[in-house]
């Protein structure tokens, strides 16, 4: 039994056509599974109503790709930065498919081939057979603080231990300097004290998506575009505008409220 059928205009369900060049290039390219299911979802959005870009919410793309609505905003902004689609503007302007030409893709897979290096293990001068190191050549205890890497009991050898605290610790200079960039008109930041630092670190840690540096522009592009975050609003009863401050976006509250679009007077 076939299982090609012919596409007609009178088809109930409807069909997306897709430029063939478009195709093999999204074939091809070395994208994650998220961001190859993001890229299609804004092609459904645009190419399927026969448009180059449109204002798509995250949150939709989220529902159709079934990635969490944050993940999908660090994903639009890694394909904004790899030129795979492009936007009209600020962070909430139309959204559309790239050139295939111009796209700047990060090599993920490409791995160089390397030689098979040799087990480290005794061989028998009467077999093939290669026996395993014994466990005790092997140190692989941890600690709740830190991880021992290649921790070999040699004389006077030293296990080197790297801190989970620095692994996970928060750029807080460039998520600053971020802030910075793309809200120069907001009140500037002067000292990163220790209530900063803290709240910068929760911010961080809470979620997954947040630990990208591409998450911190999108949420200050979004600041940005907003004209009562930027104080551009003027308050009930002729009272001074509302104007947000980096203590302000960055309190556990407010953070949620902005990344949920649910910030306006």
């Amino acid at each position: 039994m076939s299982n090609v059928f012919q596409l007609h205009a009178s088809n109930p369900g409807g069909f997306t056509r897709m430029d063939n060049d478009l195709y093999g290039a999204l074939i091809r390219a070395d994208l994650s599974g998220r961001e190859l299911r993001v890229a299609l979802a804004i092609h459904r959005q645009t190419a399927g109503y026969n448009v180059s870009s449109a204002r798509i919410a995250a949150s939709y793309i989220a529902e159709m790709a079934n990635i969490h609505r944050e993940d999908v905003s660090r994903i639009i902004g890694e394909l904004l930065r790899q030129r795979v689609i492009y936007r009209e503007g600020g962070s909430k302007a139309p959204i559309g498919i790239s050139p295939a030409n111009e796209w700047k893709i990060d090599a993920k897979n490409n791995r160089k081939t390397t030689a098979t290096k040799e087990p480290q293990c005794g061989v028998s001068t009467t077999s093939l057979v290669a026996f395993p190191p014994h466990n005790k050549d092997t140190n692989t205890s941890t600690t709740s603080d830190e991880v021992v890497v290649d921790a070999k009991r040699q004389p006077g050898a030293v296990p080197e231990k790297v801190s989970r605290t620095k692994q996970d610790a928060c750029p807080h200079r460039a998520i600053v300097d971020l802030y910075h960039e793309i809200l120069n008109e907001l009140p500037g930041v002067a000292l990163i004290n220790a209530t900063r630092i803290q709240h910068l670190q929760s911010r961080w840690r809470e979620h997954q998506a947040h630990r990208d540096l591409a998450f911190w522009r999108e949420f200050f592009e979004t600041v940005k575009a907003s004209d009562f975050l930027m104080g551009k609003v003027e308050g009930r009863f002729n009272t001074k505008p509302f104007r947000a401050t980096f203590d302000w976006l960055i309190a556990p509250r407010n953070f949620v409220k902005v990344v949920e679009g649910n910030y306006n007077a």
